[in-house]
């Protein structure tokens, strides 16, 4: 069961704080970069899609080119506030006008004030995360599998590796510069040469 399903049957639709989602899990201080941005929105798509879910993500400041306002962006539909000052007001607004079924996520604490205040139901961020960060999977129960894919215990199953039975040479061994023959010392090599002298003579 998917972290999402506790709310249904009603339709769930998710409002995202967008800011601080980028905050918690994109580069830390201030301004983030469109295409960081589209990397998370790309992330809450496929996150929406696997938990059947609808998600609205409240951005702040001018809207992103590939993600126009009040538009879908791949699964998730994509606002914006006009700025940060006037953030928490206005995803609060954004909730309330999804009627009963919304959930309002963030981790700004005046945002969940003002959210319970006006009967919106609210997640921490933390706790969104938890399904966010692992790829939803935590409450399902079937194996444990990494957002890459692919199952944990899968390498359990594999016969243990051979050791090699010939010693291969070590680096060292390897880079060891083969010695020339020693030469004998020229006093030896002349006396040689004059012993064969006399014979010849």
């Amino acid at each position: 069961m998917g972290l999402f399903n506790l709310f249904k049957p009603s339709k769930t639709v998710v409002v995202m704080d967008g800011v601080s989602l980028n905050d918690a899990v994109g580069p830390k201080g201030g301004n983030v970069a469109p295409r960081n941005q589209l990397q998370l929105l790309r992330r809450l798509s496929r996150f929406a899609e696997r938990e059947k879910i609808e998600v609205v993500v409240v951005l702040s400041g001018s809207p992103l080119h590939k993600a126009p306002a009040g538009e879908k962006f791949e699964d998730v539909v994509v606002v914006y506030s006009k700025s940060t000052e006037a953030h928490a007001k206005y995803i609060v607004k954004v909730a309330s006008s999804k009627g009963s079924g919304a959930i309002l996520v963030s981790g700004n604490v005046a945002v969940e004030k003002m959210a319970l205040a006006s009967g919106t139901k609210t997640m921490r961020l933390s706790t969104f995360r938890k399904a966010f960060d692992t790829g939803g999977n935590g409450a399902e129960g079937g194996g444990e599998r990494s957002e890459r894919g692919g199952n944990a215990r899968a390498g359990r199953n594999r016969p243990p590796r051979r050791r090699q039975q010939k010693q291969q040479p070590t680096d060292q061994q390897r880079s060891k510069p083969e010695r020339p023959p020693k030469r004998k010392p020229e006093s030896a090599e002349a006396d040689a040469i004059n012993e064969l002298i006399d014979l010849v003579d």
